[in-house]
């Protein structure tokens, strides 16, 4: 005979012992938003870090990727989740962008954070034309753009994209007037001449050079990169403030207790070290740097307030 008492206690004590396991299931899952599409070259570091990630937690570690609204719509999620561990965002410099090219933003670039390390940076950004391209040196682009403004073209990732807004800032301090060309894939464009040049991250801009597709006439590294030989520096040719951050680096949402950001930190360098990922960066070329978080969040805030500076005064708004 069916007793509606004695089913509603077995129903109680099956979730009470269901709990645990679910508790369980999901603190033993670390989920890495992406927020850009899968397919591409930071989705691939990504990805190969997540692995690497999942032998020093110990945990299933999944890439999701968020694509949309210029990085915001992954950003805002990240930002909302518990700082429990189990949800981090793996970012580029263009969470710092982001600051100054949104009046208004569904997140704090800073507050909302806790930031663990920034994992990788590139050497910067190189200046590719076409291999049979008419412009041999900087000096030949230049005077050809000031001969003829606003129609030597660059292709770019996107309206506020780290790759539009140093060419917005070579513009500027070579004084002339560049025709910005927004794509979703400006490197194939690029390839098929719709555009006179790209500026594109080492990682990137390298394997195109090895192929003998492209010509690098200048990188915005500090220092000459032994990658790029015979690549002067911005710096070098005279081009002052052309440089934007390249960096890779790993969010979790605010509110996490620094012992517990500084325990991932470790989780982290240790994964990085592994094999699998050293393996990725070896065929990269990103550098591996493994920011500690306090360092992080310094040069996070100085990243910020120097994009709410520049980006207005080169004219670059994000569309809202």
């Amino acid at each position: 005979m069916f007793n509606p008492i004695g089913a509603k206690l077995r129903g109680a004590i099956l979730a009470v012992a269901i709990l645990p396991i679910l508790a369980f299931a999901q603190t033993d899952v670390i989920r890495i938003v992406v927020p850009i599409g899968a397919g591409n070259p930071f989705d691939t570091s990504a990805r190969a870090f997540a692995e690497a990630l999942s032998k020093t937690t110990g945990k299933s570690v999944i890439v999701e990727n968020k694509a949309g609204a210029g990085g915001r719509i992954a950003t805002a999620e990240v930002a909302k989740a518990k700082p429990d561990g189990t949800t981090l965002l793996f970012t580029t410099a263009g969470h710092a962008t982001n600051a100054g090219l949104y009046n208004k933003l569904p997140y704090d670039p800073v507050k909302s954070f806790t930031p663990i390390s920034v994992v990788t940076r590139s050497s910067g950004f190189a200046l590719l034309v076409q291999a049979n391209s008419p412009y041999k040196t900087i000096q030949d682009l230049i005077a050809a753009a000031k001969d003829k403004p606003d129609q030597v073209s660059y292709g770019s990732f996107g309206n506020g994209n780290t790759t539009h807004v140093i060419g917005a800032m070579f513009a500027r301090s070579a004084g002339v007037k560049l025709l910005h060309v927004p794509y979703k894939s400006p490197v194939t464009d690029f390839l098929g001449g719709h555009v006179n040049m790209v500026f594109m991250g080492a990682s990137t801009a390298l394997p195109l050079l090895r192929d003998g597709r492209v010509r690098a006439l200048a990188i915005s590294s500090e220092q000459p990169d032994p990658d790029f030989p015979g690549v002067p520096t911005f710096r070098e040719l005279g081009l002052k403030d052309v440089d934007v951050p390249a960096w890779s680096g790993l969010l979790a949402p605010a509110g996490m207790p620094p012992a517990k950001a500084q325990a991932l930190f470790k989780q982290v360098s240790e994964a990085a070290k592994l094999p699998t990922y050293q393996d990725y960066l070896k065929v990269s070329q990103a550098k591996l740097v493994l920011t500690p978080p306090q360092e992080f969040r310094k040069s996070l805030e100085a990243d910020v307030v120097r994009f709410k500076k520049v980006l207005p005064e080169l004219g670059i708004k994000g569309d809202e």
